[in-house]
């Protein structure tokens, strides 16, 4: 709040044309609006805290009305650079508002994304070259002798985005130490689970001798268990993983319709025990650079989904793989189920989302494997989205992949 009250206690100062000249004052309040609210929307990605989103929304119209106003007095030769200046900051403004809407939408890491991207640090450099350079040409020509007070308040801006700039580093800092430790965390629950499970086929298998009825039944409730809660740990470490920019993948020539075919004959049992119906239309001969394990995971991750979604004892999941424009292949992956409200399509792919919340929902889950499948094929340079409408019963969902080429 320190800045806060600097730039009141400094706009409301009657003896500011005294001291300095009023172009000079509205380039340096300029230069603190452009930091702050960057900062305060980085912040908010990082933390979530609605007290930075408010600080934005509080210091954004102040901004844009300072500017509007030079506009407004500059003389011709000003009124062309506060025009562009406007524009720069409008530009920055459509940035920063989306981030802060990813944020309120759940998709935090992608509004960090968003403001640690090139294109907007493009933005702001407009922006802050723009104001730099006007300064550094009035201070060497009409103001050749700048006066103390002119000097305080550069020296008062710079320390406070200095200071803005230092707790932004240190959030990120946190940011990372926490998905670090997160992604250690994970690790650590997952590996006493798999001889869990390795241990309990043994013994269902009855290698080590027979067990009756009721065991069987246990392990059974054991294994279950077991499974569910290391593909949840799996999921949440692969977020964490793909979050960090660590997701491993080895990449190779592969074909996808084999990719498919060998997935499918994998989930046949689960397929066939729910009553299942699966019908393929293949392209074949479609190669494609890619992660062939990772590609199958994000196949039955959607199929599973698929199949959990459909109709009991009367499902059907239809499979196809199309070269698309030539530099492309396409998969969907189309089920009769109970589809997706319109309104949530856009959400789906947002970590730990769920459509029914309700602690009644029929289907369990983190919410986690559809982000998990997204993060595989942006990692490929791939697409991947959803559609569903009243009209076509179910859901669709397609991938794009960039394919191989002679």
């Amino acid at each position: 709040m320190i800045c806060m009250n600097f730039v009141v206690n400094f706009r409301t100062d009657k003896k500011l044309n005294d001291i300095m000249s009023m172009w000079l004052y509205n380039i340096q309040l300029m230069r603190y609006y452009e930091e702050v609210l960057a900062q305060a929307a980085r912040n908010y990605a990082f933390t979530s805290d609605k007290k930075w989103e408010q600080r934005y929304r509080m210091l954004e119209p102040e901004s844009d009305k300072l500017l509007k106003k030079a506009i407004k007095t500059a003389d011709k030769k000003d009124e062309k650079f506060f025009l562009a200046m406007d524009k720069a900051n409008l530009d920055l403004v459509e940035m920063e508002t989306k981030a802060l809407e990813l944020v309120n939408n759940g998709q935090a890491s992608e509004a960090v994304k968003l403001l640690e991207s090139d294109e907007y640090e493009r933005r702001r450099k407009i922006l802050r070259d723009g104001l730099a350079d006007q300064i550094k040409a009035r201070e060497s020509g009409e103001l050749e002798q700048p006066s103390q007070s002119t000097d305080i308040m550069s020296d008062s801006i710079k320390t406070i985005i200095d200071l803005e700039r230092e707790s932004y580093e240190k959030l990120r800092d946190t940011d990372v130490i926490k998905k670090e430790f997160l992604a250690m965390i994970t690790h650590e629950l997952k590996t006493p689970l798999v001889p869990i499970v390795g241990y309990v086929d043994i013994l269902l298998s009855q290698k080590w001798g027979k067990i009756n009825e009721i065991q069987k039944e246990k392990l059974e409730i054991i294994r279950t268990s077991s499974k569910f809660l290391l593909k949840m740990i799996s999921d949440l470490l692969d977020a964490q993983k793909i979050e960090l920019g660590q997701l491993a993948l080895v990449k190779n020539p592969h074909n996808l319709s084999q990719i498919i075919k060998d997935t499918l004959a994998r989930m046949r049992p689960d397929l066939e025990s729910h009553g299942i119906m699966v019908t393929t239309d293949l392209q074949e001969n479609i190669s494609c650079l890619c992660d062939n394990t990772r590609i199958e995971q994000v196949l039955i991750n959607l199929i599973s989904n698929a199949m959990d979604f459909c109709p009991k004892k009367n499902g059907e999941i239809n499979i196809k793989l199309r070269l698309e424009d030539n530099t492309h292949a396409r998969i969907s992956i189309i089920d009769n189920g109970v589809g997706i409200p319109k309104n949530k399509l856009d959400k789906i792919f947002i970590k730990f989302y769920q459509i029914d919340s309700s602690s009644t929902r029929e289907h369990g889950g983190t919410g986690l494997g559809l982000v998990v499948c997204k993060g595989i094929i942006e990692n490929h340079d791939g697409k991947i989205w959803a559609e569903s409408d009243e009209i076509n019963p179910g859901t669709r969902i397609h991938i794009l992949l960039p394919i191989l080429t002679c």
